[in-house]
């Protein structure tokens, strides 16, 4: 009979053992590149980063814990997605005011929704140099977010250094990250929405409105520009054209004029009397050439004469 028992006890015995050491069994997934940490009374061991079923001694001398280090994290601020969407049912989101409520440069109260995206690429630091990393990073991203908000001015968040702040929000965090030593790389801050407190959203609307209308007008005078500029610069152009030919012309005539005096000039010196005569004769052509002719005598009298020019 107490053999029996004994046989019994260590069935049980082994039983309890193959049970412990079944527990020392996990599944490393090759999906969303998981790693595996080995810790032994609390003090890091080993990673294991290779796909595949693995072993490790059970409970509580060792322990795993299984991190998906490829897989895009999502944190937001100042609001919260209560429900996921999908093709059939759109996504849900809950505002917290009281976390999105920020200070601009300018001192104008905002609400500034914003998601930030990161991805672990140090499973190790990540767990083991900060006590709660999730946290960790919540309260220094959001600091990061508060700390450059104030250093723009109300316009600069909203649209025309957007760009910018989001850029420094994410260079801020993660020099942060790197001096925690978190093992986090931020991917993208984006700012999600800007938009005023409800108390002061009638005054804000008629801001953006104004603003609105600068640009509107802004625009409009350059179109209006871009259309009269050219056409005065076509009719300056053609004027100047213009006129340059004109130049060319006069200057032409006058050279031509100036060989021609010197044509006159030199037969002229070659005889002089009779180049007098001619030019006095052709002057008087021109002068007299439709001039109604009369012969007189030598009293004055006037001579009859054929009028061969009315004959013509």
């Amino acid at each position: 009979m107490k053999k029996i028992t004994k046989s019994i006890f260590a069935l049980i015995i082994m039983a309890a053992a193959g049970i412990w050491l079944a527990t020392g069994f996990y599944t490393i997934k090759a999906d969303g590149g998981e790693q595996a940490v080995i810790t032994r009374f609390g003090e890091f061991v080993k990673i294991e980063t290779e796909a595949g079923l693995k072993w490790h001694i059970p409970a509580p001398i060792e322990k795993v814990e299984i991190v998906k280090c490829d897989v895009l994290r999502s944190m937001e601020f100042g609001y919260s997605t209560t429900r996921t969407g999908d093709p059939a049912v759109k996504s849900e989101f809950a505002a917290n005011p009281r976390e999105a409520l920020m200070i601009t440069g300018d001192e104008s109260l905002v609400n500034t929704e914003t998601v930030i995206q990161y991805k672990i690429t140090n499973v190790r630091d990540y767990l083991f140099n900060v006590e709660n990393p999730e946290g960790t990073l919540r309260n220094a991203a959001e600091s990061s977010i508060r700390r450059i908000v104030a250093n723009h001015t109300m316009d600069q968040v909203l649209t025309d250094q957007k760009d910018i702040v989001q850029t420094e929000i994410l260079q801020d965090l993660q020099e942060i990250c790197d001096l925690y030593g978190l093992g986090i790389r931020i991917h993208q801050v984006a700012l999600q929405a800007v938009y005023a407190p409800a108390e002061v959203e009638e005054a804000f609307n008629d801001v953006i409105k104004a603003r609105e209308d600068r640009s509107r007008y802004i625009n409009e005078a350059r179109k209006s520009r871009n259309e009269i500029v050219p056409a005065a610069e076509g009719r300056a152009a053609e004027m100047l054209n213009q006129a340059n030919a004109y130049k060319e012309k006069r200057i032409a005539e006058a050279r031509g004029d100036v060989e021609n005096f010197k044509q006159v000039l030199e037969n002229y010196r070659h005889g002089e009397e009779v180049t007098r005569t001619r030019m006095y004769l052709e002057a008087m052509q021109k002068v007299l050439g439709r001039a109604k002719i009369y012969i007189m005598d030598g009293d004055g009298n006037t001579l009859k004469f054929l009028p061969i020019e009315n004959l013509q």
